[in-house]
């Protein structure tokens, strides 16, 4: 049997459909527990097989062209079962998730030259159709396609038939916001499959699979040296994938060339080297890169936190800095947290309402936030919805009679409100008031 590391024989052979049949067992083995995401549903198991015959009449019938490699898994390996997040669809069931089935033979929509701007129009304009210009946009954007699988949600495995990038996977949300269209792996169908649970055997995290560059250690290292920018980062990226780093790959990290990839340099050494990390991020907080240290602080070791707390309070008040709410979280990760060193950012109507209303809601998780409760009850009475809704949910586990009075007001204010409202109730039956039947 060949090496499950790399397959070296003839492509698309009865050799080649066992060693991916090896792989899917030898991970299924590997995950036992079931733990990878969408394992428990495919349980690592494979569909029989199709035959040749079946596939020509489907081809036949949608009048397209399956890719080779798709043909050679369903005729060799197996008809839809285990594969990357929840696994494939069989043949037959792709049809079943596809809405416009009908357009799988016409040209592709989604291909390499999709401009992001023609992306955002086409969606917009589907905002302002009616139901005939809808399905028109729709079996466009259907153009070329094949739903073999899911991610969960909303998102989906695609294979193109058509197009660009016929016979390679894309993901795609069919939340089809504007600003987010689909994302081309530019992986064959076979290096899609067959490397996921390469990933899997390799100890290496699959969560993001698919969005996240493949390589080994060595081989991200060479390539980064001559790297573009944006690709540096998707280097960098790429080794969250290990539970384990080298030595030589943590040295690796701890040079620093690029200011803006410093926060992903110290995430990965806070979870492969701790003492390197602390380091790296102690020279970042001192003042060589303040927005680095703020996009990596929360990735921390929690008992290292509080070592930071009166850092990240000076820094919360700092005005060039954005990301306040990453600021905010680490303060409720620590033990020191107290609502004297947050309550002049929370009530400061300069700042945006957003980072006022997380600051709120940090603030209600102090020990001392009973000493702002007059702040609250003022919060809460503010024209601001999101802050009054902000200082309601920090203080309705609390029982105190000026709050009932706070409460009673927000109760008629908001009468048809059904989010305060039910907000409103469980706080008055923590002050042992059922308010429904008051009413």
């Amino acid at each position: 049997m060949e090496t499950l590391e790399k397959f070296t024989g003839e492509r698309m052979s009865l050799a080649h459909g066992q060693y991916i049949k090896a792989l899917v067992k030898r991970a299924g083995e590997i995950d036992k527990d079931r733990k990878v995401f969408g394992a428990s549903k495919h349980k690592y198991e494979l569909n029989p097989v199709l035959s040749i015959d079946k596939i020509h009449k489907f081809e036949s019938e949608y009048n397209i062209k399956l890719p080779e490699e798709y043909v050679f898994f369903l005729t060799m390996v197996g008809n839809g079962g285990a594969g990357p997040y929840y696994g494939l669809y069989m043949l037959e069931n792709t049809i079943k998730y596809n809405e416009y089935k009908d357009s799988m033979s016409t040209s592709a929509f989604i291909n390499n030259e999709l401009k992001k701007e023609t992306w955002k129009s086409t969606m917009d304009k589907l905002e302002e159709a009616d139901d005939a210009e809808y399905d028109e946009i729709m079996r466009q954007v259907y153009g070329g396609l094949m739903i073999i699988g899911t991610q969960g949600c909303t998102y989906d495995n695609l294979l193109m038939v058509n197009g660009s990038e016929k016979g390679k996977i894309v993901y795609i949300d069919w939340n089809l916001e504007p600003e987010y269209g689909p994302y081309l792996t530019r992986m064959t169908f076979l290096e899609w499959y067959e490397n996921y649970f390469k990933e899997i055997i390799n100890g290496n995290n699959v969560k993001s699979y698919g969005y996240i560059k493949l390589g080994k250690e060595e081989e991200l290292i060479n390539e980064y040296e001559n790297a573009q920018m944006e690709n540096k980062r998707n280097i960098l990226i790429s080794f969250f994938r290990f539970s384990k780093l080298k030595s030589d790959t943590v040295e690796f990290l701890k040079y620093r060339d690029e200011k803006f990839l410093d926060h992903l340099r110290v995430e990965l050494l806070f979870k492969h080297n701790k003492k390197a990390g602390i380091e790296m991020f102690d020279s970042l907080v001192k003042g060589e890169n303040l927005e680095g240290a703020v996009l990596c602080a929360r990735r921390m070791p929690d008992e290292l936190k509080d070592n930071y707390y009166m850092e990240m309070v000076k820094l919360l008040y700092n005005k060039e800095l954005k990301e306040k709410n990453k600021i905010i979280f680490f303060l409720t990760d620590c033990k020191s947290i107290s609502g004297k060193d947050l309550i002049s950012f929370g009530t400061d109507e300069a700042i945006e309402k957003e980072d006022r209303r997380t600051a709120i809601w940090a603030i209600s998780k102090a020990n001392d936030k009973m000493d702002y409760i007059e702040q609250f009850i003022s919060w809460m009475h503010c024209d601001s919805y999101w802050i009054a809704h902000a200082a309601l949910q920090g203080m309705a586990k609390e029982k105190n009679e000026k709050l009932l009075e706070a409460y009673r007001w927000m109760w008629e204010k908001y009468k048809n409100d059904s989010t305060m409202r039910s907000n409103l109730e469980i706080a008055f039956k923590n002050n042992g008031i059922d308010i429904k039947k008051k009413i």
